[in-house]
């Protein structure tokens, strides 16, 4: 057994990460977000890294947005909202990145959240050299970025300003991303056509549009979820407006090619303004009215 892990580099690389003095620790942040967080980037910042083989990388929180840092297959097919949390919230795999495992995963980074199992960083080392591929199990694996570990006595080309730097101008263009799908989507809506969030390869919207929104009473207006084109979940949750003696829920939604439901229709019968949120997100902002006029 020990000539069998003396061959494959473990044991040696594990005590080179664990004794090396000029071991660095380099940080990558994941997400990002305009101050009002109503834009939601889905990215890694910076996108591509290189580090030796006795560094380490804290990947820390940068957003209101819950992601992962992850490696390989999950255990779970990820065909349902249960498999995902299941598979994204439980951490697998130790301090020392193992790239022979079939799955390692961060758990959830996010903000802190009372009762929550979130955590604001992630640290981990790696022990091995190669090119390594990390994505966020939320958002997919267009949420990417790739660690090249080197041995160590390779000459580094970059630094960590180097990549903050570059982490700022990439974010940058995410958010501007973000910014155009939310003005080309509420460009596509109306009094009686309500796109909730919207989401594309690079960011996504945590808002209904319009809002506030302004109908005549006895108009029906669709929320819909078309304008996301990954797997978002969202809700249309009315906190004081009854129908059949219960507050208007659409519970859960989803982009019609997960199977939905991804519209919600509600009419409007009776005068006045109306609030709603979406479960989900309302911590970022998520949050929309109805004015009912006669």
């Amino acid at each position: 057994m020990t000539l069998i892990i003396g061959v494959l580099g473990i044991a040696p690389a594990q005590a080179a990460v664990d004794t090396n003095p000029n071991a660095q620790t380099w940080k990558v942040l994941v997400g990002n977000q305009t101050s009002d967080m109503a834009i939601q980037g889905m990215r890694f910042l910076p996108g591509e890294i290189w580090i030796h083989q006795t560094d380490s990388i804290n990947f820390v929180s940068n957003s209101a947005e819950i992601h992962t840092v992850s490696y390989g297959t999950p255990p779970l097919p990820p065909t349902s909202i249960a498999n995902l949390e299941a598979d994204a919230f439980t951490p697998v795999g130790g301090p020392v990145f193992d790239p022979t495992a079939p799955w390692t995963n961060s758990g959830i980074l996010a903000p802190p959240v009372p009762h929550a199992p979130f955590i604001q960083s992630y640290q981990l080392k790696f022990a091995a050299p190669g090119d390594f591929t990390f994505y966020c199990l939320i958002h997919g694996r267009m949420m990417n970025i790739v660690v090249h570990v080197l041995h160590k006595n390779v000459a580094l080309l970059h630094d960590q300003a180097y990549y903050d730097a570059v982490g700022a101008v990439e974010g940058a263009k995410v958010l501007a991303d973000g910014l155009a799908l939310e003005a080309r989507t509420l460009a596509k809506s109306s009094p009686t056509h309500v796109f909730v969030g919207a989401m594309d390869d690079q960011a996504m919207v945590m808002r209904f549009m319009p809002s506030p929104d302004v109908v005549r009473a006895g108009t029906t207006v669709t929320f819909d979820m078309s304008a996301n084109q990954g797997v978002v979940p969202h809700t249309v949750t009315f906190t004081d407006l009854k129908q059949g003696g219960k507050l208007v829920d659409s519970g859960t939604l989803l982009p019609a090619f997960v199977g939905g439901p991804s519209t919600f229709n509600v009419t409007f019968n009776q005068t006045g303004i109306f609030h709603y949120l979406c479960e989900f997100h309302d911590d970022m902002g998520m949050v929309g009215q109805v004015i009912v006029t006669p």
